[in-house]
């Protein structure tokens, strides 16, 4: 039987995004009775009938996927995961020198080499034609998405206020992602502290290194500030707790391939405000779930005289309903699989 095995740099949460979509890939695979594996592992062994998924680039799964292709000709498809977007480009130039060089070595071939490379949304296909060059692949739009959240919206939702219990009966804008430059979160509270009644809340949610001198830079903007609340990571029914109490959620990146907190909140019905900088902004627009701005001062801060005014309670009904019409993981394997290759 053919396995489908995904090659994935790291399994740490922290790290990002990445981890989680290819989790659910594979748990979607496995309820399709695929033979589905996540290794983490670069001497892990391949079989000559293995189709392998590389995701993320620059790293050893994509050069492990290719030295089997040429090896014992295994097919591989590629999930850049966004490490194509020009914005690393121009806001790393001397990174992106050491990746144009290590691109005319490798990368490039081991693009040109693949049965697929796999993108999460047309924005991000469009973008990744301009980083590199020669640039020459096999391009497939496939999507990217969240399963059906579960039923236990009372117990989610309880766990969360036991937690946080001064947050119940407020009107919570929710941020929750990782705490770095390119996310925005310090136009998010400057504007935030600006624009914002006196019993807003804005919940900022993800992990916290105090060594990390962004996010000692974002808790002194913060500092004796009552009306932000810092949660530390959230996981679980605390997570999800929180993406269902929230009366919105922002994402105010200056980059973001896909933003999977953008599909987790508009399956539990939660309108979001996002930048044009996040890939999948045309979807929420079409489905009319939230509203989206430039990611600088003023599109930040008319996102959130938006979010103030309540011109997004008409976007609850539409939420749910983009979810699962554009952002469900079953429509994303379906598309994989008839790419598929056959071994």
């Amino acid at each position: 039987m053919t396995r489908l095995i995904h090659l994935i740099q790291s399994s740490d949460p922290r790290t990002g995004g990445v981890i989680e979509a290819v989790n659910r890939l594979n748990d979607e695979f496995l309820k399709r009775n695929f033979d589905s594996k996540v290794i983490c592992e670069k001497r892990y062994q391949i079989y000559k009938n293995d189709i392998i998924f590389s995701h993320g680039l620059w790293q050893w799964p994509g050069s492990k996927a290719w030295q089997n292709y040429n090896l014992q000709g295994n097919p591989y498809l590629i999930f850049p995961h966004g490490m194509l977007d020009p914005w690393f480009k121009k806001n790393y130039l001397i990174k992106h020198l050491k990746k144009q060089l290590y691109w005319f070595w490798r990368q490039g071939k081991i693009m040109k080499d693949a049965h697929a490379v796999c993108f999460t949304t047309d924005e991000e296909r469009n973008l990744a034609q301009k980083t590199f060059t020669p640039y020459k692949c096999n391009e497939y739009v496939t999507g990217l998405g969240v399963t059906n959240p579960s039923n236990d919206s009372k117990l989610e939702i309880s766990s969360f206020l036991s937690s946080f219990p001064k947050l119940k009966d407020k009107r919570i804008l929710l941020y929750l992602g990782r705490f770095h430059p390119k996310k925005g979160v310090d136009l998010l509270i400057k504007s935030f502290l600006k624009e914002s009644n006196k019993d807003d809340v804005l919940l900022l949610a993800g992990p916290l290194d105090h060594r990390d001198n962004f996010i000692s830079y974002l808790q002194t903007l913060t500092h004796n500030k009552t009306q932000i609340v810092w949660s530390g990571m959230l996981k679980g029914n605390l997570k999800w707790g929180a993406l269902r109490i929230a009366d919105s959620l922002i994402l105010p990146s200056h980059q973001e391939n896909f933003g999977m907190v953008i599909a987790e909140a508009l399956s539990v019905g939660t309108p979001v405000f996002l930048t044009n900088k996040v890939n999948l902004w045309r979807e929420v627009i079409d489905s009319n779930a939230g509203f989206v701005a430039n990611d600088d001062m003023d599109g930040i801060s008319d996102l959130l005289i938006k979010w103030i005014s309540k011109e997004h309670l008409h976007c609850i009904d539409n939420a749910e309903r983009c979810f699962r019409e554009k952002l469900h993981i079953s429509h994303t394997v379906e598309k994989i699989i008839s790419i598929l290759p056959s071994t």
